[in-house]
């Protein structure tokens, strides 16, 4: 068992470091997201991190974490632009094809039309060490994307 007061006496000593709520999240296992409300707000409006992140650092699942959000009603004042998908880029504040990934994308459709698994055209755009938009190794789910994207636009 915890001893609360100790828990409350350590939060409250870090409160001005930026990041003293992550020291906090080794006792968010005692709960869910919805019941550490303070520590989501911290995480989420005041050190500005997405959900996304949030999970990767407390160790909840990202579905919780946007429940609690919602029934919480936490909401950030500004929101951020959604990434730009492979294949774009902003020019004055506008999307536009971005000719370099369009090639990537033909190139990726090319060996689909091929019969290559999502996986397998991941390996190769590895192989050939084709960037991707974040600058990481491709996977079968970027893939799978961009395919069914490229459907979906055809369609």
């Amino acid at each position: 068992m915890v001893d609360e007061g100790r828990c409350h006496a350590h939060q409250s000593s870090s409160v001005d470091n930026n990041y003293s709520s992550l020291i906090i999240l080794a006792f968010h296992y005692l709960s869910t997201p919805i019941q550490n409300e303070v520590l989501l707000r911290k995480l989420y409006i005041e050190m500005d991190l997405s959900s996304y992140q949030i999970a990767e650092v407390s160790g909840w699942s990202r579905t919780s974490i946007s429940d609690a959000l919602r029934i919480l009603d936490l909401s950030k004042e500004t929101k951020k632009a959604p990434n730009l998908k492979f294949g774009e880029k902003l020019v004055g504040g506008k999307r536009v094809p971005h000719k370099e990934e369009q090639k990537v994308i033909k190139k990726i459709i090319t060996l689909r039309n091929k019969g290559l698994s999502f996986r397998a055209i991941a390996n190769y755009l590895n192989e050939k060490r084709v960037p991707s938009k974040l600058g990481r190794k491709w996977n079968k789910t970027t893939v799978g994307d961009i395919i069914n994207r490229n459907q979906n636009q055809e369609a």
